[in-house]
C-alpha cells in the first residue's frame, strides 16, 4: 500500500494576519497612500501650530515672563514626534514602490503592512496633539 504523508501547518494565524492586514480593519497596505498624506498634512498643522506657540512664547519672554514646564514639555513632545514622523516619511518611496494591484497588495507584504500600521498609529499620535 502507499504511504500517506500527512503535514498539519496550522496557517489559520498567518491567512487571518494576511487578511486583515488587506482588508480588514486595519487595511494598512490598501490605505497606505491615503495616511501618508494624511499624516504629511497633519504634520505640517502641528509644525504651524508649534511656530505659533513658540512665537507667542518669545513675545512673553521678551516682556520678562518665563516659560511653563507645560510649554516645554509640549514643545519637546512635538520636536520628538517630528523626528519620528521624518524617519517614517523617509521611507515612504521605497515601500510606496512596493504596492501594486492597485494599492492592493505588496511585493514585500508583511514588510509593507508594518510600514502601514505605523503610517496609521502615527497619525493616530500625531492628531492627538
Amino acid at each position: 500500500m502507499g504511504g500517506c504523508v500527512s503535514i498539519d501547518i496550522p496557517c489559520d494565524k498567518v491567512v487571518s494576519q494576511a487578511y486583515s492586514c488587506l482588508f480588514g480593519d486595519g487595511n494598512y497596505i490598501h490605505m497606505m497612500k491615503a495616511n501618508l498624506k494624511a499624516l504629511e498634512t497633519t504634520m505640517q498643522e502641528l509644525r504651524d501650530r508649534r511656530d505659533d506657540v513658540l512665537r507667542r512664547v518669545s513675545i512673553e519672554e521678551n516682556k520678562g515672563l518665563e516659560r511653563l514646564a507645560q510649554v516645554k514639555g509640549w514643545l519637546s513632545s512635538v520636536a520628538s514626534i517630528d523626528s519620528q514622523v521624518s524617519d517614517l516619511l523617509r521611507e515612504e518611496p521605497t515601500e510606496t514602490k512596493r504596492l501594486c494591484l492597485f494599492g492592493y497588495c505588496s511585493k514585500k507584504c508583511k514588510a509593507s503592512c508594518e510600514y502601514g500600521k505605523k503610517v496609521s498609529e502615527m497619525l493616530e499620535e500625531v492628531k492627538s496633539f
